[in-house]
């Protein structure tokens, strides 16, 4: 039975299939494939009308490529540029993807079009059209080069990083990658996504060279490096493939321009009279495309296909989020798809003093009438890093989209009229008002540069957006005059204080009280630029700790070592970290000591600041390990996933701190004394082990790519810093994959054992 889908009877229909789920029959499982339904990262989001989401699966799923989507507003997709696909992607791995897309990329939008045949009739199929495919290539595939360990780590840390999993669920690379691609193959793609793909579905991060290849190298994964195929193309098959090519409809998605002249392809029904519980979406094998949808999905469909009603511009613009998956990490009024999902593992920072508001992206609320237009659009094109504080990155989508959203935004997003005074002609009375500005945003008005920088500097403990940089070009006036009326109302929960409650000012002794000229005066204060004379209270002078007879030591937040560093000062200008945390000792330097002004103002948050550019770096992480051999990689597990344990510390006569720790059964006493020699001061570190039995241990000295034995006791570190062992047995080891040397120390306990380390710095060098 067919229908049209806008009669009264389809309707309804459409709407029982929110409640019920239908599949309306199935065909013969093959147990070979996987029935995996499509994911399109964020279309679950609270709060999403139904028929948007239907409108959106239209798109993405290329439903509107074949059948004509009449007077519904449905976005097209465009599939990936097929004519350089026998250059990017693996020959073998495009065989296989061709005979069963939905087993080999789980969650894949693309549907599987052979699905019906098995045996040698879909085997001969995909032999057809694998040869007409790979016949389009105009170069060479690109040849395999082996992975990089050291820059797989840091691609694994930018993956988890900078939001990719917030579209590819999952600590690690979607496995089928390193099937696919190469390394190059993989990161010449990163560099340029929307050259493959110009539906731009994948947006362009903005990488590096040397970001996308340890990128690639991290998604690629630890493979066999396998000599290039090369299989020539045979042309029989080719013509056939390309003849199949077009009964299939693939063109419809994959517009292969001129490098191919293809036969017509057969008509499909305008959407308008598809049967919405057959075909495509009866979840049987049939001639159509098969997916595996959700009941969730068919329902969305449905109701999708069914609505009549023009969407408005809010829909519209919902719509648009939805297919660009922006909702998987921005929320937009009552869409939100961010509180479900685990926020604290998706979302990083680089300034934990700010909360929710320094990890997650800002809300999509209102931004049509918040941000200028050319901003906008230039934000949604090529992407920006306006918040550099947040480690998720806000990538690009090309510019034909961006108008058009930018568009829609501006439409939808609408504030009643406020009016912001323009500055007078006259320069002298324009001086007068932006000194007002001057005077609140500095620390004898409203401190805004308490939690903010401007022009690039920071006063206080917090780094929120710059004020300076991009308000006179970024923000419309009018939507800055709502939002310092009443913050709260734009962002719940937010850091921002609520400087004119009840419509009254909270700094009555500036313009006479006038809420309307204050804001009129910060405005056009922080819209004059760059070049904007700086408020008061900018710089702060430095709380500069002094070491004299005694060791300094400071417990709170230290740079490099975290919220558990412990930082010590000891007579003769010799200094050290030890993170509480990892248990180790972590950094060196000679000097001056330490500004704890980042911590002893503005709530204690903040990191103190160590008073020297010259900063020997030592290992991060467990600093002692139980290893199976000694070139064994180094353990990756937490001191807290290993049990170890933090004991505290004694003072001695002169403060000088002895660490108390456990590794394992091991209990550990770690303590240091300068030492002087003539005008050099050395540090000695002295430990002492101790356990109920017989244990090996290894110390992890020191990590650098250039450690240089000196003699039998000591080991250059990089250029300048030397390490004297003393007795204990050490060596310098050089684990497979790894670009950096180690410095490792044997120490056996036997009940107890105590070990000496010196460190000194080497001048002139």
């Amino acid at each position: 039975m067919r229908f049209p889908v806008r009669d009264a009877l389809s309707r309804w229909l459409a709407l029982l299939a929110l409640v019920v789920s239908t599949s309306c029959g199935s065909d013969v499982p093959d147990p070979a494939r996987r029935d995996v339904p499509p994911v399109i990262a964020g279309l679950d989001a609270d709060g999403l009308e139904h028929p948007v989401r239907g409108r959106a699966l239209l798109g993405e799923l290329g439903c509107v490529a074949c059948h004509d989507p009449g007077g519904l507003d449905v976005e097209p997709v465009t599939g990936p540029d097929l004519r350089t696909v026998g250059t990017r992607v693996d020959a073998r791995y495009l065989r296989e993807f061709l005979a069963s897309p939905h087993d080999l990329e789980p969650g894949t939008v693309m549907p599987d079009l052979l699905r019906r045949w098995r045996g040698a009739e879909l085997q001969e199929r995909v032999d057809a059209l694998w040869h007409f495919l790979r016949s389009l290539a105009t170069e060479a595939p690109v040849a395999a080069t082996p992975v990089d360990a050291a820059a797989a780590t840091r691609g694994g840390e930018l993956y988890r990083r900078i939001g990719c999993r917030n579209c590819h669920p999952g600590e690690t690379a979607p496995a089928y990658l390193g099937a696919k691609y190469t390394i190059p193959s993989l990161q010449r793609f990163l560099l340029a996504p929307h050259e493959a793909r110009p539906s731009r579905r994948m947006p362009d991060f903005s990488l590096s060279p040397a970001e996308a290849n340890d990128l690639a190298n991290f998604l690629v994964g630890p493979k066999p490096v396998a000599a290039a195929t090369r299989v020539a193309v045979d042309a029989k098959q080719a013509a056939r493939g390309k003849q199949l090519f077009a009964e299939l409809r693939c063109a419809r998605c994959h517009d292969l321009g001129a490098a191919a002249e293809l036969p017509a392809s057969p008509p499909a029904p305008p959407l308008a009279a598809v049967d919405v519980m057959g075909g495509c979406m009866s979840g049987r094998g049939g001639a159509w495309p098969h997916y595996t949808l959700t009941s969730f999905q068919l329902s969305a469909l449905r109701v999708g296909i069914a609505a009549e009603k023009a969407p408005s511009d809010e829909q519209r613009v919902r719509q648009r989020l939805a297919q660009r998956r922006c909702f998987a990490c921005h929320r937009r009024g009552e869409v939100d798809a961010l509180a479900a999902r685990q926020q604290e593992q998706l979302f990083g920072t680089d300034d934990a003093n700010l909360g929710d508001e320094g990890r997650i992206p800002p809300p999509l609320s209102d931004v049509g009438a918040k941000l200028q237009r050319p901003w906008l659009e230039r934000t949604i094109a090529h992407g920006q890093r306006e918040r550099p504080y947040l480690h998720v990155r806000m990538p690009g989508f090309g510019e034909a989209f961006a108008a058009e959203l930018a568009g829609r935004l501006a439409a939808a997003d609408t504030l009643p009229p406020i009016e912001v005074v323009p500055l007078p002609g006259d320069d002298d009375a324009a001086r007068k008002i932006t000194d007002v500005g001057r005077e609140l945003v500095g620390d004898q008005g409203m401190s805004c540069i308490t939690c903010h920088r401007f022009a690039g500097e920071q006063a206080g403990t917090m780094g929120a957006i710059d004020l300076v940089h991009t308000t006179g070009e970024r923000l419309r006036p009018e939507w800055f005059a709502h939002f310092l009326r009443d913050p709260f109302r734009f962002k719940p929960g937010t850091l921002m204080p609520h400087f004119f409650p009840g419509g009254v000012s909270t700094r009555p002794q500036f313009a006479d009280g006038s809420v309307q000229r204050q804001i009129d005066a910060i405005w056009h204060y922080l819209a004059e630029g760059r070049n904007v004379r700086k408020p008061s209270g900018l710089h702060q002078p430095a709380i500069e700790l002094v070491v004299g007879d005694e060791a300094v030591m400071l417990r709170r937040a230290v740079q490099g070592a975290g919220k558990r560093g412990i930082s010590v000062g000891y007579p003769g200008a010799v200094n050290v970290t030890f993170d509480a945390e990892n248990l180790g000792m972590n950094q060196l330097w000679w000097g001056r000591f330490v500004d704890a002004r980042p911590v002893w103002t503005s709530q204690g948050h903040g990191q103190a600041q160590l008073l020297s550019r010259d900063v020997f770096q030592l290992p991060n992480g467990p600093a002692w390990a139980v290893l199976a051999a000694p070139d064994a990689p180094w353990p990756t597990a937490t001191r807290r996933e290993r049990g170890d344990r933090w004991l505290g510390y004694d003072l001695d006569e002169a403060r000088r701190p002895t660490f108390r720790y456990t590794a394992g059964d091991v209990a550990i006493a770690d303590g240091a004394r300068e030492q002087r020699d003539g005008d050099v001061v050395r540090l000695r570190r002295r430990l002492s082990l101790t356990c109920d039995g017989r244990a090996t241990l290894w110390l992890r000295a020191a990590v650098h790519a250039k450690l240089t034995k000196l003699d039998e006791r000591s080991v250059r570190v990089g250029d300048r810093l030397c390490i004297d062992c003393g007795d204990t047995p050490w060596s310098i080891v050089t684990v497979a994959g790894q670009a950096e040397q180690e410095l490792r120390l044997r120490v056996e306990v036997d009940g107890s054992a105590k070990l000496t380390i010196g460190y000194r710095v080497e001048e002139g060098r």
